[in-house]
């Protein structure tokens, strides 16, 4: 503690006038004894004691009061360490660079960084006086957001304490670059960044520095933050589950632990809409990622679904949930041609396919079947299909051709299989539109060999592009499908225009074994064996089923129940608009986009880029009549970019050096705490207590 007037402190030895005042008063008087009244003396002395006791108390409580004036007139105060920057006023230009990412959000003591930060930048922008001039640049913003020098500080003012995190990440290098721009056309001769930033390395992109020597000088303001210990959701993935049928998805949650603490049994619960419907835990080491898989089945009858993976709430509750939109379609309207029908069911040609697209009512495959003989073909019967397998079937007429041709033109799925019914010729010859290659002979590894010698003559499937959605439910090397044995296939005849086809898989003497092509806005699958048993036992496979029902939904367009791209804040999304009068878009909170016809018009794609929030955005539709109907195939989720949130500190190598710009990097400075009215109200509560003991004296 010290004195602004330390002199003063003389007049505490007015101490003693009270003291001397009682002592006089303790002389004792003559005593004169009176026999008439020696009755009275007994009451006496007790009334005596308590006089006593009061006197002392009084002169304790006038030493005190004589002690406390001339400390109060001294004006004692103490020192404190402040945090905060010393702040010089004047005529000056002063840039608050503010990190409002979502990381802002950070909560220590019950308030979030942010509050906290704006708050320190109120107080900096009250001591800098009316004639500097500042503006704020916040370092979510985009580059291209204006931002101009003021004097308006209430102005300033309100925009600080209306501040909220945004939902993007921080790019601190860039704000700071904008920052010196901004003084560098500044006519003052002091410019100062004052920088308020969690200083988490992620917000810190690599760069030259934003600004030289000849610079604004650099203040950070510290506003500290008590726990960075930060577990966040990072990525969600979710995928078609054919062994669930066709409405199965897996859900990949991957999990950060953005912390050097491990964390041990955390918990993570998937909803589909509201529900919770799975429960997961995992254990993670210091800055570990890891993800857990989730096995879910979308509700029978809904075309969409809302996903989320949430983990409970920490320092930084905004990204520990993560969204995602599941959609589903109709379903595939599949039209079987049987080529070569058996009596016996097993035996007949489209056995097996039927029952991998349809393998029994406990899963739902996605798919409805019809199956017509080759001369049932029509423009009738192909306009009810999305797909249509032509399974050894003998050659066509004329005219089923040209209708089946133009079908897949104009958006339909042709899977053709072949077998001992296939006439090469006539294939190559009327079907030349279609085929992604021309047929050329038949390989029977079996022709002549003894039993002992078949297994090592039979063909296997290998070389397959595992990355194509026929083997997306398969293992990466599609080991389910390499052991099946091939007696018979049918040779592909060398094509020019080989760039026009995908071979998907090939044999081991290096025949191509599936062949995928455009036609039109179509596509075509060639398989160059039988879907039975009887050129090979790929259907008593496992990997038979999934290839089969991945292969048909690729063909009709239908192969994932999910939108497969992942949107962040302030992405565009892409939406389809063809033949639409009007639709809107409806994002978290409930703010709405419309767009009428006039912007639409003539358009077949639309492009949404306020996504500023993440969460579920919806879609609806507006025929003519302004009935609107809710899309569910259009929604999409949009997320957090997980760039930030690791709250892991930067060192301090990533800031620039302080300029010249005239300004102070001092991080904090000693304030001054004055006690006089402390020692006042005590002077006040004295002479109160004096005045009481004088009335019951």
């Amino acid at each position: 503690m010290a004195f602004i007037a330390p002199l003063l402190l003389l007049g505490t030895l007015a101490v003693a006038v009270p003291i001397v005042i009682h002592l006089f008063g303790r002389r004792r008087a003559k005593t004169v004894k009176f026999a008439a009244i020696d009755f009275l003396f007994q009451s006496d002395r007790k009334t005596a004691r308590s006089m006593q006791i009061k006197e002392k108390a009084l002169l304790v409580v006038r030493a005190l009061a004589c002690l406390a004036i001339p400390l109060a007139l001294a004006k004692p105060y103490t020192s404190c360490e402040r945090s905060g920057p010393h702040v010089a006023r004047g005529a000056q230009a002063a840039v608050f660079v503010i990190d409002d990412s979502f990381a802002a959000g950070v909560v220590t003591d019950g308030k979030t960084w942010l509050v906290r930060a704006t708050a320190q930048a109120r107080a900096i922008l009250t001591q800098l006086g009316p004639e500097a001039e500042v503006a704020i640049i916040r370092a979510s913003q985009n580059a291209d957001t204006p931002t101009e020098l003021t004097r308006d500080h209430l102005r300033l003012g309100d925009q600080l304490l209306a501040m909220e995190p945004s939902a993007r990440p921080a790019d601190t290098r860039r704000a700071l670059e904008a920052a010196g721009l901004l003084l560098t056309a500044s006519g003052h001769s002091q410019k100062t960044v004052f920088l308020f930033s969690l200083m988490a390395k992620t917000g810190f992109s690599a760069g030259p520095a934003p600004w030289g020597p000849q610079g604004p000088a650099l203040t950070v303001v510290d506003v500290p933050v008590a726990n960075r210990n930060n577990l966040a959701i990072t990525k969600l993935v979710v995928e078609p589950d054919p062994a669930s049928g066709a409405r199965g998805i897996a859900i990949t949650a991957e999990v950060l632990n953005a912390s050097a603490t491990p964390v041990k049994d955390t918990e993570l619960a998937l909803r589909l809409g509201s529900d919770v419907v799975a429960r997961g835990r995992l254990d993670l080491a210091p800055f570990e990622r890891k993800a857990k898989r989730f096995l879910a089945v979308l509700p029978k009858g809904s075309h969409g679904a809302d996903i989320q993976v949430a983990l409970p709430n920490d320092v930084l509750p905004i990204d520990d949930v993560r969204s995602a939109r599941a959609v589903l379609r109709d379903d595939v309207r599949v039209l079987i041609v049987n080529g070569d029908a058996r009596t016996t069911r097993r035996d007949d040609e489209i056995f097996y396919l039927e029952t991998a697209l349809r393998p029994g009512d406990r899963i739902d495959s996605g798919t409805t079947l019809r199956t017509i003989t080759p001369d049932e073909i029509s423009a009738d019967a192909l306009s009810e299909a999305d797909v249509v397998v032509l399974a050894n079937v003998p050659a066509l007429p004329t005219a089923r051709v040209t209708a089946l041709t133009a079908w897949v033109k104009a958006g339909g799925g042709l899977f053709v299989t072949v077998g001992g019914h296939t006439d090469a010729a006539a294939y190559n010859r009327q079907m030349r539109e279609l085929l992604p290659q021309s047929l050329g002979e038949i390989v029977d590894t079996m022709w002549g060999a003894t039993p002992e010698e078949r297994a090592a003559r039979a063909l296997h499937m290998e070389k397959f592009a595992v990355d194509h959605p026929a083997f997306a439910a398969l293992s990466k090397n599609a080991t389910e499908l390499r052991d099946a044995q091939f007696s018979q296939i049918f040779l592909l005849a060398p094509d020019a225009n080989d760039s026009a086809r995908t071979v998907l898989a090939r044999f081991t003497n290096g025949a191509a074994a599936l062949v995928e092509a455009q036609v039109g806005v179509g596509r075509i699958a060639l398989f160059t064996s039988t879907i039975d048993r009887d050129w090979n036992d790929l259907a008593i496979h496992p990997g038979y089923l999934p290839m089969m029902q991945q292969l048909i939904r690729h063909l009709a367009r239908r192969q994932a129940p999910v939108d497969e791209s992942e949107h962040l804040v302030g992405s565009t999304v892409t939406l389809p608009v063809a033949g639409m009068s009007k639709l809107e878009v409806r994002g978290p909170g409930n703010l709405a986009t419309m767009f009428d016809g006039d912007r639409i018009a003539g358009r077949t794609t639309l492009r949404f880029s306020k996504t500023e929030q993440p969460g579920q955005y919806r879609v609806r539709t507006f025929d003519a009549a302004n009935t609107s109907t809710t899309r569910e195939d259009l929604g999409f989720a949009v997320n957090l970019n997980p760039l930030g949130s690791d709250l892991t500190p930067a060192p301090p190598s990533v800031l620039p050096a302080s300029g010249s710009g005239g300004g102070t990097d001092k991080a904090s400075t000693k304030q001054r705490i004055e006690l006089w009215h402390a020692v006042a109200a005590v002077i006040l509560l004295l002479l109160l207590a004096e005045g009481v003991l004088l009335q019951r004296a």
